[in-house]
């Protein structure tokens, strides 16, 4: 039987289209089509927080098909489901994938290439009346930086590349909303997430046994990459996270679940709050202050264990709270650049 949930996904359609067009007029009428007129937006660093479609087209997609005139959007997630738990519900549809597009001109301060460049978004929609009236969603902006070649960030010890979607080849759901399956992978998700957060850095790989499968997938932001296996997570992603960060706590409750059969989502605004009082994290000294991370997650399950997982940080914001200003960094290697 037919839910709001699919249904969702059959309203986004034509905006989904408009994007893999890469066309911008109808780009900007699916925009104001489907945006409710006082849409509540949040978006990453520079973006942040924005009011409705006309905000959301002529401050942050104009520019940037400006940039690249060529550009498409190519989604290999899109899920649809009610929020789980919480004291608010609503229905939610999860969209990742890669923007691809040849960087003609200047991007926020990025100069331009001339070469074709990737950069990978997750975005999460709340439809309520058939149109969206509340969107979180991260870019990874600094993916973009590295392709450039002004990148301002510490080393990564994850491996970068454009991450491929699931491996099932089943991101995009089109198959009917499945309660029973969809409650069993967010349940294992949301067990999962209680078991990390009880980790430090007496305990770095806390969270992996039971829930993840031996060869599972970290695919993270660029400035932390990816990683495959526990041991691979445990030592090149949450290691750091654990010896650099105190007092970490994951605003679990606070955040938005949702699911759709075998993948999970979830976002927090912010997802966790910690102290940055050690070594190990990002490269940076530690500075005692007390920071917030905006997080857009998505797992897939597969024989009841995580088999992959997709994040997305704002690592600029993260960077810009322990005191280094990315695109002032940026800017001063792109200047260096230009005149050697």
């Amino acid at each position: 039987m037919e839910t709001i949930h699919d249904q969702n996904k059959v309203l986004l359609q034509p905006l989904r289209a408009a994007f893999r067009a890469g066309d911008p007029q109808r780009m900007q009428q699916e925009i104001l089509r489907i945006f409710a007129p006082n849409a509540r937006i949040r978006l990453g660093y520079p973006f942040n927080e924005i009011t409705g479609p006309q905000e959301l087209w002529s401050r942050v997609y104009r520019p940037l098909l400006v940039a690249m005139p060529d550009l498409e959007r190519r989604d290999f997630i899109v899920m649809a489901g009610p929020r789980w738990g919480g004291s608010a519900g609503g229905s939610w549809v999860g969209l990742g994938g890669n923007f691809v597009g040849t960087l003609h001109a200047k991007w926020l301060g990025i100069p331009a290439t001339g070469q074709l460049v990737f950069m990978r978004y997750h975005e999460y929609l709340r439809v309520e009346d058939g149109q969206v009236v509340e969107m979180e969603g991260l870019w990874d902006i600094p993916q973009v930086m590295l392709q450039a070649g002004v990148w301002p960030m510490a080393p990564q010890l994850g491996v970068e590349w454009m991450c491929p979607g699931p491996a099932d080849g089943q991101g995009v759901v089109t198959a009917p909303n499945d309660k029973a399956m969809t409650d069993a992978s967010v349940h294992l998700v949301w067990d999962m997430l209680h078991d990390l957060k009880q980790g430090d850095a007496t305990s770095p790989g806390r969270g992996l046994g039971g829930y993840w499968s031996d060869n599972a997938y970290w695919f993270g932001p660029t400035g932390l990459g990816t990683a495959r296996g526990h041991a691979g997570i445990r030592n090149r992603i949450f290691r750091g996270f654990r010896q650099g960060l105190s007092d970490n706590t994951r605003h679990l409750e606070d955040g938005v679940f949702f699911g759709d059969r075998n993948l999970v989502a979830f976002t927090g605004w912010p997802s966790g709050t910690a102290t940055h009082s050690g070594d190990g994290f990002l490269g940076l000294d530690p500075t005692g202050r007390r920071v917030t991370r905006c997080s857009l997650d998505f797992w897939r399950i597969e024989n009841d264990l995580v088999q992959e997982c997709w994040v997305m940080v704002d690592m600029i914001d993260l960077y810009r709270q322990l005191g280094v200003d990315v695109f002032a960094r940026m800017a001063a290697l792109s200047d260096m650049k230009e005149a050697a």
